[in-house]
């Protein structure tokens, strides 16, 4: 679902400027990225059907930990949800595979959000929206605001956008206050001209010169 109130963001100097806020760089956001479509890439079609989401799932939380932790960045498993929390930025950064990020439309969640994850974005989201919409009152401020890094890759393009989550109530996001995106690579490129085979070198004749012995 589109949201008209949704902050995009896209041109280069203001996503470094967005994920400085955050205390992230576009350098941590695309070697995480990377990190996930290898490990998608590792998996083989005998291992069951789950392998592919769930090694890209762990080298994405791993490579943020890898990255933040010796930043001063500590891990939570509140509400048996993975994140990564810098207390002093109030930012909760959690790993998420997507359908597709960096597009018009809203990224979806390949894997449905439980009750932790609905709890963790409803606690931390408050400072950003007022009052909770669901369960228990919390201080405003006392819970770092969630945001996404979400991942998509398929055979042609490797995508990766940081967000901010609105409260939602049901098994997917229902939306985002803002998208930073990062990362747009293709995976397979094309070959530039110094890959390009030489079509003259190609059409010549060799003469092939036999020593004897």
């Amino acid at each position: 679902m589109l949201n008209p109130k949704q902050v995009l963001v896209s041109e280069s100097w203001e996503v470094n400027q967005e994920l400085a806020s955050l205390g992230l760089t576009p350098d941590l956001v695309t070697t995480v990225a990377r990190a996930c479509s290898a490990a998608k890439a590792e998996s083989l079609e005998i291992d069951p059907c789950s392998a592919p989401g769930t090694m890209a799932y762990i080298k994405g939380v791993r490579h943020i930990r890898l990255a933040l932790l010796p930043l001063g960045w500590e891990v939570s498993r509140a509400g048996n949800v993975e994140s990564t929390v810098n207390h002093e930025l109030g930012v909760q950064l959690c790993f998420q595979n997507v359908d597709a990020a960096c597009t018009p439309q809203d990224p979806q969640a390949i894997s449905g959000k439980g009750a932790g994850s609905r709890k963790l974005i409803e606690d931390g989201q408050a400072e950003l929206f007022g009052s909770p919409l669901l369960g228990d009152p919390v201080i405003r401020g006392s819970v770092p605001t969630v945001w996404v890094l979400c991942v998509s890759t398929d055979a042609k393009k490797l995508r990766a956008e940081v967000s901010c989550p609105d409260v939602f109530e049901g098994k997917q996001f229902a939306g985002f206050s803002k998208r930073i995106f990062v990362v747009d690579e293709d995976l397979n490129p094309s070959p530039t001209d110094s890959q390009r085979p030489d079509d003259d070198i190609d059409g010549q004749d060799f003469e092939v010169l036999i020593a004897k012995k």
